[in-house]
């Protein structure tokens, strides 16, 4: 018997198709620069969550949908690259942001995202959140979050210089997620207690 070897493990999406077939889902989900948020923190952070939990946390009852298997696949694929790059070349680990018409930068769904995903393992997470080195840069994204209970950091700072200074923080998110990456490799390779 001939098997004819299978060259694809099934069609994925661009990120533009992801986009558009996330907002035509009712009940709606979480975008694109969300969503990549998300897999930063599963990728980054500080314990191995099993992939049809997060999956399932991303796209809710729509996860095992047959019509989501592209959507799955491209989510899977992206949350790889990530730890791809992570772990192999962190300099060209790039998140993927909304942008204004204008073309500036808002970190708030990613921020979102990001957060959304720590409460997969909260307690994990806890040691490294009070350690300044660590906390502090951490807070800095989390500071665009909008889902911590309340507004966001940046709103409730009076201090227009400060402000200013979290305005740029997507600049430094890549570095940010490298060092959790970096921070928290070996708890993640800790089997937990």
């Amino acid at each position: 018997m001939n098997f004819k070897p299978r060259t694809s493990q099934g069609r994925t999406l661009s990120l533009e198709q992801l986009e558009i077939w996330l907002d035509e889902l009712d009940p709606p989900v979480a975008g694109v620069s969300s969503i990549d948020g998300f897999l930063a923190a599963v990728a980054a952070g500080p314990s191995v969550i099993d992939p049809d939990v997060w999956i399932k946390s991303i796209l809710r009852e729509h996860a095992l949908n047959a019509r989501s298997a592209p959507a799955r696949r491209t989510i899977l694929k992206r949350y790889n690259r990530i730890c791809i790059e992570l772990a192999e070349k962190p300099e060209a680990y790039a998140p993927i942001y909304m942008r204004t018409e204008e073309g500036e930068v808002l970190l708030e769904d990613f921020a979102n995202g990001f957060f959304t995903a720590m409460h997969l393992d909260m307690e994990a997470w806890k040691p490294f959140i009070a350690d300044p080195q660590f906390g502090y840069p951490l807070a800095a994204l989390l500071g665009h979050s909008t889902i911590t209970g309340g507004p966001s950091w940046i709103e409730q700072l009076g201090d227009p210089s400060a402000n200013l200074a979290l305005v740029d923080t997507w600049r430094m998110v890549p570095q940010i997620i490298s060092l959790i990456n970096d921070q928290c490799a070996f708890a993640r390779m800790t089997p937990a207690a």
